[in-house]
C-alpha cells in the first residue's frame, strides 16, 4: 500500500493486499454471485485455476485455515439481466461467506477444503434473489521429489426465486502434477455433470480430459497455459434440418457435444498484482445448430494507491460466432458470465483483518451478436478476513 510507512512493509499492509489481491477473483465469481457454467477448463473452479492444487495458506503449521465474510448494499438497474430491460433498477443486500483449510499428512501428503456461499436480496424484484454455494475438496500425495498425484471434487449450486438461471454442476478428478525447475505441469481426466433446473433438456454429464503448464519465469512473474476437452451426453435427442424443418434423426440418436477450451495467461505480483489472458472455446454437436467459437481477452490489476487505498480492476471482452444463436442452449447464456465486463472496485482496510470496499460493474452485450444488453450495479460492503496465522 501506498502510506507514511511504506509500501508492504507491515504484516497489516500485506494481510490487506492478501485481501484485496483475492477480492478481486472473488467478485468475479461469489460476490457478483456470476458463473461459467460450463467453459471452465479445470476441476476446481470458474475459469481459474483451482487454489486447491497450489494451496495460498502459507505456514508452518500442519493444520492452517482462513475465514471471511463480506456484506453490503448495492443498486442494481436490471434485475432480472434481460436484454432490451430498461425498467427501473432496484436496492438489494449481498452477501458472502467462505472458508479454506489446508491440513498436511505425514509424510508427504495434503488435504484441502473450499467452501463458499453467497446470495443477493432484492427490496422490491423478490424474484430476481439468489444464492450461490459452492464446496471443493483436494487430497494430495507426493510420489516423488517431482510428481505428485491429486484427487479432486467439486459441487456448485445456483438458486433464485424465479429460477430462470438455475443450475447444478460439479465433478471429480484425478491429476498428475510434475515440476522441473521453473516448470510445472499436469494433465488428468475427471468426470463433469451438469443439471439445468429450469431446462432439464440442456443437462448433461460424459469425462473431460485437462492439462496445463505453468513457467515460473522469476519470483514474480509467471505464464500458465491449458487445454482441456469434454464430451458432453445429454437425453434429449440430436435434430436435423430436413426439407426446411427441424427433426430428430430417424435412429434416434442423442445429442452428443464436444467442447474444447484453449486458456494462456501472464501473471505479475509484486507490489501490484496484475494479469492478462486469453481464452479460445469451441463447441461442436451432432445437434444442428449448437456449434459456436468463442474468443475471449481478460486483464485485470490491483494497485496501491494512497491513505492505504487499493485500486482494483478488471476488464473482460469477449467475440462468439454461433452456427444459429437462436437454437444455442441456456446454459450459454446462464447469469452473464458471456457479456463484456468491467469492474472496478476501491477498498481500505479499516482494522485488523477489516475491509471497507466501494465497487462498481458495468455488463454489455458480446461482440458478435445481435441484441442490446446493459446493466450496472454500484455498492458498498465491508469485509473482515481471519486466518490462523
Amino acid at each position: 500500500m501506498a502510506s507514511a510507512s511504506g509500501i508492504l512493509h507491515t504484516n497489516r499492509h500485506k494481510r490487506a493486499a492478501r485481501v484485496l489481491g483475492a477480492g478481486l477473483a472473488l467478485g468475479a465469481c461469489l460476490w457478483a454471485t456470476t458463473a461459467s457454467a460450463q467453459s471452465e477448463p479445470s476441476v476446481g473452479g470458474d475459469r481459474v485455476e483451482s487454489s486447491l492444487a497450489e494451496p495460498t495458506l502459507e505456514s508452518a503449521d500442519s493444520t492452517r485455515w482462513s475465514a471471511r465474510a463480506r456484506w453490503g448494499l448495492e443498486y442494481d438497474d436490471n434485475p432480472y439481466r434481460l436484454e432490451g430491460y430498461d425498467e427501473s433498477g432496484d436496492a438489494l443486500t449481498r452477501y458472502l461467506v467462505g472458508a479454506d483449510i489446508v491440513t498436511d499428512l505425514a509424510p508427504s501428503g495434503q488435504v484441502s477444503a473450499t467452501l463458499r456461499h453467497g446470495g443477493t436480496l432484492f427490496r422490491r424484484e423478490a424474484d430476481a434473489s439468489a444464492i450461490l454455494t459452492e464446496a471443493s475438496g483436494a487430497g494430495s500425495w507426493r510420489l516423488h521429489r517431482r510428481v505428485g498425484v491429486q484427487a479432486l471434487v467439486d459441487i456448485k449450486d445456483r438458486t433464485e426465486r424465479e429460477s430462470q438461471r438455475d443450475y447444478n454442476r460439479g465433478g471429480v478428478g484425478l491429476r498428475i502434477n510434475g515440476s522441473l525447475g521453473p516448470l510445472r505441469v499436469w494433465a488428468g481426466p475427471s468426470l463433469r455433470y451438469f443439471a439445468f433446473k429450469p431446462s432439464p433438456t440442456s443437462s448433461n454429464s460424459g469425462p473431460s480430459l485437462q492439462t496445463g503448464i505453468r513457467w515460473m519465469i522469476r519470483n514474480d512473474l509467471a505464464a500458465d497455459g491449458s487445454y482441456s476437452r469434454t464430451w458432453r451426453n445429454y437425453s434429449s435427442p440430436a435434430w436435423q434440418v430436413e426439407n426446411g424443418a427441424f427433426v430428430p434423426y430417424s435412429d434416434g440418436r442423442k445429442r452428443s457435444d464436444q467442447y474444447d477450451a484453449v486458456q494462456v495467461s501472464l501473471r505479475y505480483q509484486r507490489a501490484i498484482s496484475a494479469r492478462v489472458g486469453y481464452q479460445y472455446g469451441r463447441n461442436r454437436s451432432n445437434s444442428f445448430g449448437q456449434g459456436l467459437r468463442r474468443h475471449g481477452l481478460d486483464a485485470s490489476v490491483t494497485v496501491p494507491l494512497f491513505w492505504e487505498v487499493f485500486l482494483s480492476a478488471r476488464a473482460e471482452v469477449q467475440r462468439t460466432r454461433y452456427q444459429d444463436r437462436v437454437l444455442i442452449d441456456e446454459f450459454f447464456f446462464i447469469d452473464e458470465d458471456n457479456r463484456n465486463n468491467l469492474a472496478a472496485a476501491l477498498a481500505r482496510p479499516i482494522g485488523d483483518g477489516w475491509e471497507v470496499e466501494v465497487r462498481y460493474n458495468f455488463f454489455a452485450q458480446e461482440f458478435g451478436t445481435d441484441g442490446e444488453y446493459g446493466r450496472q450495479t454500484l455498492g458498498l460492503a465491508i469485509g473482515y478476513y481471519l486466518d490462523s496465522r
